[in-house]
C-alpha cells in the first residue's frame, strides 16, 4: 500500500487530496513539519531534507510535494487530473513551477511569520512578503480570468497545489480581495469534497 508522510496541515495534505481523488488506498503517517520525527535518522533515511512529504509506493521512494503529483497523476490516473497533449503537459508545468518558483516562497514565509511569533507578528516580514506577492499575483490573476481551472479547463494537480500555497497567505490574513478570480479559483479547489474529507483526517 502507498504510504503518504505528513500531517493534514502540511503539503502532505496536497498529495492525499489526489489520492482521494484518484481512489487509491494508502496509509498516512502524520508527522508535522519540523518536528523530532522528522529529523530521526528512520525518516532521513526515507527523505535526507527532513521536510515533508514523502511518498514510498513499492520500490519507489519519492519526495518533493510536485514529483510525488505528478508521478500519482501518470501513474494512476488514466487521464485524471492530468492533461491529454504535449502542449497542454507545458502548461501544466509552467503554471505549477510558476507558483512554486514566484509565489510558494514569500506565502509560506507570511504563513510562518504568523505560524511561529512569539508574541506579535514581525509586521515588517508580513509587509515586505505581501509586497512580493503583490508583484507575481497580477499575473495569475490575468491568467484565471474566465477559467475555473488552472490547466486544460479541467481540474489537474496543479490545482491542487497551487491551492495549497495560495492558502498559506489567506490563513496569514493575506487579502485576496484584490484578485477576484484567484479568489474564486482558490475557493472552488478548497471547498472540493475532496479536501473536506482530507481535513476530517486531521490528527496533528
Amino acid at each position: 500500500m502507498i504510504k503518504v508522510y505528513g500531517g493534514v496541515y502540511s503539503r502532505a495534505s496536497m498529495v492525499m487530496c489526489v489520492l482521494e481523488t484518484l481512489g487509491l488506498e494508502y496509509e498516512n503517517i502524520p508527522m508535522q513539519p519540523r518536528s523530532e520525527a522528522t529529523q530521526s535518522d528512520e525518516y532521513r533515511a526515507i527523505n535526507p531534507t527532513g521536510k515533508l512529504p514523502s511518498l514510498v509506493d513499492g520500490d519507489l521512494v519519492l519526495w518533493e510535494s510536485q514529483a510525488i503529483l505528478f508521478y500519482l497523476a501518470r501513474k494512476y490516473g488514466n487521464g485524471e487530473l492530468w492533461v491529454d497533449t504535449l502542449e497542454k503537459e507545458a502548461d501544466l508545468y509552467r503554471w505549477s513551477l510558476f507558483i512554486s518558483n514566484q509565489i510558494e516562497v514569500p506565502a509560506l514565509e507570511m504563513l510562518l511569520a504568523i505560524k511561529y511569533a512569539q508574541g506579535e507578528p514581525d509586521q515588517a516580514v508580513i509587509d515586505h512578503q505581501a509586497q512580493i506577492l503583490a508583484r507575481f499575483l497580477p499575473v495569475l490573476e490575468s491568467h484565471l480570468q474566465g477559467k475555473e481551472y488552472l490547466v486544460a479547463d479541467k481540474l489537474t494537480v496543479a490545482d491542487f497545489h497551487g491551492a495549497a500555497v495560495l492558502s498559506w497567505p489567506k490563513v496569514a490574513g493575506f487579502d485576496l480581495k484584490a484578485y477576484p478570480a484567484i479568489n474564486s479559483w482558490l475557493s472552488r479547489i478548497l471547498t472540493l469534497p475532496v479536501q473536506k474529507k482530507v481535513r476530517s483526517q486531521a490528527s496533528v
